[in-house]
């Protein structure tokens, strides 16, 4: 197999010609790939709604998601914000918001139902933002 470069917004992406994925930049270097798919399923999960609560143990396991697509797109996110013009408006507000993220990542779940599954929605709108301000594109984008 040989690897295909290609562009995709900004940046040269390769992807393997019988790969049915779309690869997205990597953070930091480390080779990790951020599944755009993926981070908008747990988007939808943390912020859907029903008329009762979630069970305590899945509220944990999407929490622990949401952290790691938190972890793999705040850098990516963090990196387009600050090629803002600083000083504007926009920046202090993308800025501001993207500071308070490890404040509010190391909250934790509480101690009842539904202080958890009110930090799972919380967080479900950080990642939303992050997803928003990165320059990870999925399939079809």
């Amino acid at each position: 197999m040989e690897p295909q470069t290609r562009i995709n917004r900004h940046e040269a992406v390769q992807s393997w010609t019988d790969s049915q994925e779309t690869l997205t930049p990597t953070v930091d270097g480390s080779g990790r790939l951020v599944d755009v798919d993926e981070v908008k399923s747990a988007i939808v999960r943390s912020l859907s709604e029903g008329s009762a609560l979630r069970p305590y143990p899945e509220l944990c396991e999407l929490h622990e998601v949401l952290l790691g697509h938190i972890e793999a797109l705040k850098p990516l996110a963090a990196g387009r914000i600050d090629r803002l013009n600083h000083g504007s408006g926009e920046w202090y507000r993308k800025r501001a918001k993207l500071d308070s993220i490890p404040y509010e990542v190391c909250r934790g779940l509480g101690s009842g139902l539904q202080s958890a599954a009110s930090h799972v929605q919380s967080l479900g709108h950080t990642l939303r933002f992050l997803l928003e301000n990165s320059e990870v594109r999925g399939r079809g984008e």
